[in-house]
């Protein structure tokens, strides 16, 4: 998939590197276009730039001198500038032309100028307050609303108090890690059954959202190879276009033309690419605690704090009366503060002894996929070369 940069000329950025999780989840031109215009709630004309600096050799851009009249975000690593932008799409459950028109770096909406006065008052009152820590955001006052609520609501008065002399019942006892994992392991079809796995070829659709076009369907088939070969392709009307990683090297290629993966986006590739992450589940997360039962929409889930190879923290939702994974939390860290990134595993069918999820959901505002296989087919003769870039 291209990187945001070569999407639009009119951005004039002189360097990018896309937010690889991004690029992933939402390959279609829609996710795109809102990909590279939540970039722009910071980048201005260049009558209000201020004075270039010379950046060390090995040391970081910063936003202001990646991008067009940064006003309000000068310092901000520019490879932090995408998450600020989602931050704030997800606080106020709008999409990027709330405050964007094209070209992106005009001023013609007056929500671009609220929404400086709103980062400068925010960033203020905590550095003043709380040690220049995110505990004001965006979403303290919007809720995932676009307007706030300044006010009580008009029948507070007659709303009943809330009973204080409620006694909160005693929490249910919770199982051990090791009884939801053998669990689990047992309600896919058992260690043996894993192990036996080779190859997985995974066909069906992919509907792509970003809040702002309408949603995108798409065909797609993903190829994986044990222990870390992944090759996903999603047949898009200009053409194909395809990512993959061989085991060592991560590639994208589609009309443009093909170009190679570094820094996050390949570290990413390479996460996705493991093909046992959640059925050797104890080799992928050498860390893992039962916190809590919750409700996963209408049904109860054990709650696994979960620490992976990576070093990364995750929650792990398994199905309290199925024993299978059936959602994955990881707290998307932005510089001005954390939003939900969620992964829902659904449909499960047996396919060769292995049960699999043949709809995967994925959200993270303001984008979102879901996939529907129809067909998923194990330990099918693969050709190796399938996961290699090709040669120019």
């Amino acid at each position: 998939m291209p990187r945001a940069e070569e999407i639009a000329e009119d951005i004039e950025v002189t360097e990018f590197r896309g937010d690889r999780a991004t690029r992933t989840h939402s390959i279609s031109g829609a996710v795109l276009v809102a990909a590279v215009c939540l970039l722009g709630t910071e980048i201005q004309t260049a009558a209000f730039d201020p004075p270039a600096r010379q950046t060390p050799a090995g040391e970081e851009k910063t936003a202001e001198q990646v991008y067009k009249n940064i006003q309000v975000l000068t310092g901000l690593p520019a490879s932090e500038l995408d998450g600020v932008m989602y931050f704030m799409s997800a606080s106020m459950g709008v999409d990027c032309t709330h405050c964007h028109t094209n070209p992106w770096d005009s001023d013609a909406k007056s929500a671009k100028l609220a929404a400086r006065k709103m980062i400068a008052m925010t960033r203020n009152l905590n550095k003043e307050s709380f040690s220049n820590n995110p505990a004001i955001t965006c979403y303290t006052c919007h809720r995932g609303q676009h307007n706030t609520e300044p006010l009580p609501p008009i029948d507070i008065a007659m709303s009943p108090a809330p009973d204080v002399t409620v006694v909160a019942a005693k929490p249910a006892a919770l199982p051990s890690t090791d009884e939801v994992i053998e669990r689990y392991i047992r309600a896919v079809g058992g260690a043996a059954a894993i192990e036996k796995l080779k190859t997985r070829v995974s066909r069906g659709a992919e509907t792509t959202t970003d809040r702002m076009t309408p949603p995108q369907t798409l065909p797609i088939e993903i190829i994986q190879a044990a222990p870390d070969k992944l090759l996903i392709i999603r047949n898009n009307p200009p053409g194909a276009t395809a990512e993959g990683f061989d085991g060592s090297k991560g590639w994208t290629k589609d009309l443009r033309g093909q170009r190679e993966m570094a820094g996050k986006e390949l570290a990413v590739t390479k996460r996705e690419a493991d093909f046992f992450r959640y059925l050797k589940i104890r080799e992928s997360y050498p860390q893992m605690r039962v916190l809590a039962k919750e409700k996963v929409g209408d049904r109860e889930a054990y709650v696994v704090g979960a620490t992976s190879r990576e070093d990364d923290r995750e929650k792990l939702y398994f199905d309290a009366q199925s024993g299978l994974l059936v959602r994955k939390y990881v707290a998307f860290k932005t510089a001005f503060g954390s939003i939900p990134e969620v992964t829902d595993f659904d449909d499960y069918r047996e396919v060769s002894g292995v049960k699999l999820p043949f709809t995967i959901t994925w959200s993270r505002p303001p984008f979102g996929f879901v996939r529907k296989f129809t067909e998923i087919r194990l330990n099918t003769i693969v050709d190796g070369s399938r996961f290699q870039p090709r040669a120019r």
